[in-house]
């Protein structure tokens, strides 16, 4: 698993919120639900921001574009 990336918990930390006032109010399964929710967005966001298993070389910019030729005109 990757790092998790901060802009990641501006949607999380309100779900937490949202589901504590849940669960005070009365509504624990509804709040547990947001929970899980918050979670898996957790753990997305980790998955796509995991290192890539391969070596990615970092002069990848060696193409020349050819030559432009003149008109036959």
């Amino acid at each position: 698993m990757g790092r998790v990336d901060p802009f990641c918990l501006f949607m999380v930390l309100p779900l937490v919120l949202i589901a504590g006032i849940l669960i005070w109010g009365g509504l624990p399964w509804v709040g547990i639900v947001v929970i899980v929710c918050g979670a898996i967005v957790v753990l997305i966001d980790s998955w796509t921001n995991r290192p890539l298993p391969f070596d990615v070389p970092e002069d990848d910019y060696d193409y020349d574009p050819p030559e432009p030729r003149r008109r036959a005109y």
